[in-house]
């Protein structure tokens, strides 16, 4: 269902742009595909990731994910660029536990967190030509969070297996700058650094089983929000008119705030033109 949504605003978008600026609209389709890090800081406090909470062990996995990170669409006329993007992370994981009364074993919670964002924003291109200057850009943003935790408890501890699910949809602004320079013919150096701030309301659903064999659901709610930065750096190389790639670097900063990990590594980026 969410990616049917994407595809309708993509849609919409392109026709704004093709009747709402005239038929001189230029199109651009940008995918990027890397391979990105997790780092997850020990001050971590966002939902139920939260490290403090694991006194006795606190193990994140962070090995690096390769898939597409971002997909973005510039519909573009003389004066202003519209933009419309779509951010995807790895899945971060972790193992917790700690120590409970009356029992040698301890407790283990295994975690995980997703997050997709979608931007739309308007921008407008400063520069003597299309390969050289600078876009500034804001726009608003959607943050899509969902978190898991399974919880095993000891077996001499009486206790019983119980998971916890919660969904935040944060609504908020972005704002940033793309650039480049041209270094030779067909080779540009380019950039885009970025910010996000959202918020909105974390709902949260916790399910248990008791020993008769039932089950109970206990559903809560509360807001929350979410701060972050972005950079990206990277060599372009005009293969044709209407194609491009480019070999870089991509950080995404979301552990400002006691936002849960930080994201870095390599990427590729292919640009379409029509």
């Amino acid at each position: 269902m969410k990616l049917t949504r994407i595809l309708v605003v993509f849609v919409i978008v392109v026709l704004a742009g093709r009747f709402g600026m005239g038929s001189d609209s230029r199109v651009v389709v940008e995918l990027s595909v890397a391979n990105q890090s997790p780092s997850v800081p020990s001050s971590a406090n966002w939902g139920w990731w939260n490290p403090s909470k694991y006194p006795d062990s606190w193990d994140p996995d962070e090995d690096a994910s390769f898939g597409v990170a971002d997909a973005r669409m510039l519909v573009s006329n003389r004066t202003y660029t519209v933009i419309l993007a779509g951010e995807w992370y790895p899945t971060l994981d972790a193992i917790g536990t700690y120590d409970i009364e009356n029992s040698d074993d301890p407790v283990v919670d295994s975690l995980s967190l997703k997050t997709s964002i979608y931007d739309l924003g308007l921008g407008m291109w400063l520069g003597k030509n299309e390969r050289n200057g600078g876009m500034p850009w804001i726009g608003v943003t959607y943050m899509d969070i969902d978190e898991q935790v399974y919880t095993t408890p000891p077996p001499d501890s009486g206790f019983v297996d119980s998971s916890k699910r919660a969904n935040s949809g944060l609504w908020g602004v972005v704002a940033g700058v793309d650039g480049s320079i041209t270094v030779w013919s067909s080779l540009d150096v380019t950039g885009r650094v970025l910010v996000r701030w959202a918020t909105g309301t974390r709902r949260a659903s916790i399910s248990s089983q008791d020993p008769a064999g039932g089950t109970g659901d206990v559903t809560v709610s509360d807001s929350i929000d979410s701060w972050m930065w972005g950079l990206d750096i990277g060599l372009r190389w005009h293969a044709t008119r209407s194609f491009q790639i480019e070999a870089g670097w991509r950080l995404r900063d979301r552990s400002l705030d006691g936002g849960p990990a930080s994201f870095g590594g390599p990427q590729i980026k292919a640009a379409f033109e029509f």
